[in-house]
């Protein structure tokens, strides 16, 4: 009994240290904007972290809707952020990163049978074209959809963003190289879907205070990362906070990822590691 005890206060103090580190490094997220949601692939299955059923994507939503949350559209969030229209209670964002097909094929029937707007970030140097930047794991070779499809969803009332034109880290472009990637991207997609492109979604969530500064000089009125550098108040307009949601997610981990007390720091750590794998897939690639 004494040793289990033992084991036991150890591990108190262990996790009591954990989370001391995490509030002292990051600590909460400021909850007066809308919170925002990032989900990538929405299949039956893949090798990787990025996906997730469509069956589970379904109930995701659902329960976010019956647990009181209301979806807004990339307009609303804006003027939310910038001061013209108060924010409301328990407000969503929902986005897609990297602009699969299958967001077309699986999650809009889905959205739009609940009446849930979204925001889809197209690389728009692979719009129509499989995905090669990621790594070569079986079943990961997904299509990215094609500007006729963005242009019958943008009508369909889905907004679209900015991914970047290449899909690679800005923090490890030069400054020219980085702007030039912004620009030619949302220069494209506003060609082709005939719209204005607002808001931009930085490729692995990588950003720093140059490149933020080079969105806003690119002609963004937003632009968002993943899990920002924490010891800052409040936030910033362009390197906004998305929860990411990942293949293990559950409903329950969804509203803890949306809240701002309870075990929300261990869903910021998961979130954070799991985005740090994420992040070495240009390094694996180059090799």
């Amino acid at each position: 009994m004494t040793t289990i005890l033992q084991a036991a206060a150890l591990l108190m103090l262990a996790v009591a240290a954990l989370y001391a580190l995490w509030r002292i490094r990051w600590g909460y997220p400021d909850r007066s904007i809308p919170g925002v949601l990032t989900y990538h692939k929405v299949v039956d299955f893949e090798f990787g972290g990025t996906w997730i059923s469509p069956a589970r994507f379904e109930r995701h939503i659902a329960s976010l809707i019956d647990s009181g949350y209301r979806f807004i559209d990339e307009r609303a969030f804006l003027e939310t952020i910038e001061g013209s229209r108060p924010a409301g209670e328990k407000e969503i964002l929902l986005t897609f990163d990297d602009g699969y097909d299958c967001i077309a094929t699986s999650a809009a029937p889905v959205l739009e049978r609940m009446g849930v707007p979204a925001l889809v970030f197209l690389v728009s140097g692979f719009v129509g074209e499989e995905n090669s930047w990621e790594l070569g794991l079986p079943g990961r070779k997904a299509r990215h959809m094609d500007w006729d499809t963005v242009r019958a969803l943008h009508t369909r009332g889905f907004s679209f963003g900015s991914h970047c034109e290449s899909h690679l880290p800005l923090t490890r472009m030069t400054r020219e190289e980085a702007l030039s990637e912004m620009v030619r991207s949302r220069e494209e997609i506003e060609r082709h879907m005939g719209a204005e492109v607002l808001s931009l979604s930085y490729p692995f969530g990588r950003s720093d205070p140059q490149v933020a500064s080079l969105a806003e000089e690119a002609g963004y009125r937003a632009a968002f990362t993943l899990y920002p550098p924490g010891g800052v108040e409040g936030w910033d307009r362009y390197r906004l906070r998305r929860e990411g949601v990942w293949v293990i997610d559950t409903p329950a981990t969804i509203r803890i990822k949306l809240s701002s007390g309870g075990l929300f720091w261990l869903e910021d750590l998961k979130g954070r590691m799991i985005n740090a794998v994420a992040d070495l897939t240009p390094f694996l690639k180059s090799r």
